[in-house]
């Protein structure tokens, strides 16, 4: 992945400043941070130059650095001026990012997001121009000074810096002399705009894409200060497109399944158990008993009945998928479709909180997942197969080659009943996200679109859906081996 900035050159004193090409800077695993380059080519200027806006530059570039804190008091995400503000431990020294406080992984990543370098609270990530990997703190585990990610992670915005004499990074496009007009920061032989800025119209300076609608063109609307297209509506979405909760339109799979839901689908009825945990929830136990109301607990990867060793889960998630699956069946007694089986679970933890497989030598997923209890594979539900277990739901070889992904549409799929189980774990505040295939993506957001409007689920799967996928591969890690089954990461 790449990313280009607009970049404004410098060309002469009291000259102004014009627009240049900037080479895209390469990005690891999700992080990019373009290498500082040196000034040499630049012609500073002078204190008493007027700049792009006719104003004198300030002598920090327009960024502001914030107050000093105490030595090593700062906790992850805090904003920061310099690395000693930042707390850290032997192993994993505090560092200031860009004005956010962050600690240095303990060696360099083992692979994008890994916790092992990091320990709880943050993943590891690589960022250009430094020496090793970053802890780059989780949102929902620090009070983030920054922005958060689509991974979750609190990374640096436009509002943070830091002095570039003291900290990790090069000060978020602050500049020795005020070189670059506000908004912008040295970048090789010339001026980039920060991030989320633009150049303006004259080459002259950095601005905002757009304050308001007036500022974009056409039927686009100004959504934090870009043009975008506007949300869509029940009527706005092409022939064979449905609009989703996420506002964009998406495949229309055809007419939801008939009648209202049962009224009588609800805790403590029907076999439905409570989903709330309220003692021993972070225990790591055994997932039993194997077979209940709606899933199996089938034995898979090298289990026997008598040794499921891969399936140890913390309690709330149990109640929860117990919850889910349990729900599902109650709604969908009078569904024709599918193959009105029990919904298959996969790999979670061993006893120990290990990833699945570490006890016999050879793990099953990569370092920082499925650990403690906290994730689980789940199969698809289905339709034109024996039973709901983990399986490709999908067309996944071209050419031969297993492509570890649906390239064609999954046919095997159960869009309904996938969505609906989604759905009703939406009803935990702690449900951290859920993997599933892009092609799958497609087909469950339209029919979870329906499914709310319907009235047949009414949680925050309606309107904030959790749900993460690739279409193509981003580097996000969810566009592959999702074929087969959904990935189900839960909080706590």
């Amino acid at each position: 992945m790449n990313h280009a900035a607009p970049r404004l050159a410098a060309l002469s004193l009291l000259s102004v400043l014009a627009l240049l090409t900037v080479l895209a800077s390469a990005c690891e695993g999700g992080r990019s941070r373009p290498t500082p380059g040196d000034d040499s080519g630049i012609s500073l200027v002078d204190s008493g130059t007027t700049g792009p806006d006719g104003s004198t530059p300030p002598s920090d570039g327009g960024m502001s650095v914030p107050d000093s804190g105490p030595p090593g008091s700062l906790q992850p995400g805090a904003a920061c001026g310099c690395d000693s503000e930042c707390a850290g431990t032997a192993a994993n020294a505090g560092i200031c990012i860009q004005g956010v406080c962050m600690t240095e992984a303990t060696t360099a990543c083992a692979e994008a997001g890994s916790r092992a370098e990091c320990g709880a609270g943050a993943r590891c990530w690589g960022l250009d121009g430094f020496d090793g990997g970053i802890c780059w703190p989780d949102c929902d585990a620090s009070s983030c000074a920054g922005s958060c990610d689509a991974d979750g992670s609190c990374i640096p915005s436009e509002t943070t810096s830091c002095d570039s004499t003291c900290c990790g990074g090069d000060g978020g496009g602050t500049t020795p002399g005020g070189e670059c007009p506000p908004n912008a920061h040295v970048e090789g032989d010339g001026c980039v705009c920060d991030t989320g800025y633009t150049v303006n119209a004259a080459g002259t300076g950095c601005e905002l894409p757009c304050t308001t609608a007036s500022d974009c063109g056409g039927t686009d609307i100004c959504v934090d200060n870009h043009c975008e297209a506007p949300p869509c509506t029940a009527t706005s979405c092409a022939t064979g497109l449905v609009c989703a909760a996420s506002g964009d339109c998406v495949v229309d799979i055809g007419t939801a399944p008939p009648g209202t839901p049962p009224t009588a689908c609800v805790i403590g009825s029907m076999d439905i158990p409570d989903w709330r945990c309220t003692s021993g929830c972070s225990d790591i136990v055994p997932f039993t008993p194997a077979n209940g109301p709606g899933y199996d607990n089938y034995p898979l990867n090298g289990e026997t009945a008598s040794n499921q060793y891969r399936s140890f889960i913390r309690r709330d998630v149990m109640m929860l998928v117990k919850y889910a699956t349990a729900m599902v069946a109650c709604q969908t007694t009078g569904w024709s479709f599918g193959n009105g089986g029990d919904l298959g679970l996969g790999d979670m933890s061993e006893a120990d909180g290990a990833i699945p497989g570490t006890s016999i030598g050879s793990p099953g997923h990569p370092d920082g997942t499925h650990v403690n209890g906290h994730d689980m594979d789940i199969g698809y539900y289905q339709v034109g197969t024996a039973n709901n277990y983990l399986r490709p739901i999908c067309e996944h070889m071209s050419g031969g080659v297993d492509q570890y992904h649906c390239v064609e549409e999954p046919h095997l799929l159960d869009p309904w009943r996938t969505s609906l189980f989604i759905a009703h774990l939406h009803i935990n505040p702690n449900l951290r996200v859920i993997g599933i295939d892009g092609k799958a993506a497609l087909l469950v957001e339209s029919a979870l679109t329906q499914l709310c409007s319907d009235g047949w689920v009414s949680t925050t799967a309606c309107g904030s859906p959790k749900i993460a996928y690739e279409l193509t591969d981003t580097g996000r890690f969810w566009f592959r081996f999702h074929h087969h089954h959904l990935h189900v990461s839960v909080n706590g």
